[in-house]
Formats: structure tokens, sequence, C-alpha cells
């Protein structure tokens, strides 16, 4: 595993795909916080998911304004 000094902040685009990939991870995560009942920890995720499903939404809206470009 590369220690934390090797990542750079940035170092991934913002492009609707890799948002994608993000909130498949928090889906993840919010699933297992419901299975153990830790339903506080869960309503904090399903916060955070509603932001990233806007920002993917909106990049998606502005990547087809751009003929699918970005």
């Amino acid at each position: 595993m590369n220690p934390l000094s090797e990542y750079e902040p940035g170092g991934l685009a913002r492009k609707p795909v890799n948002i994608l990939r993000l909130i498949s991870e928090l889906e993840g995560s919010s699933h297992l916080l419901k299975c153990m009942g830790f339903y506080e920890d869960q309503e904090t995720l399903d916060e955070i998911k509603k932001k990233y499903y806007t920002m993917y939404f909106k990049l998606k809206r502005e990547e087809k304004l751009n003929g699918g470009v970005q």
C-alpha cells in the first residue's frame, strides 16, 4: 500500500465517471451501515451522497451540452 504522501490532492479529474465511482462507494458504505444498525451514520452518508448526486447530474448535463467532451 502506498503512503498517503504519494497521493496528490486533485489528482483524479472531477468527471462524471469518477463522481459515479465515488457515489458507488458511498452507497455500499451506506448499505453496510444500515445492515449493522448504525442509522445515524447512515443518515450522515445519505446527506453526503445528495451532494455528489447533484454534482454528478450537473457534470453530465454540462458534458452533454459540450457534445460529450469535458
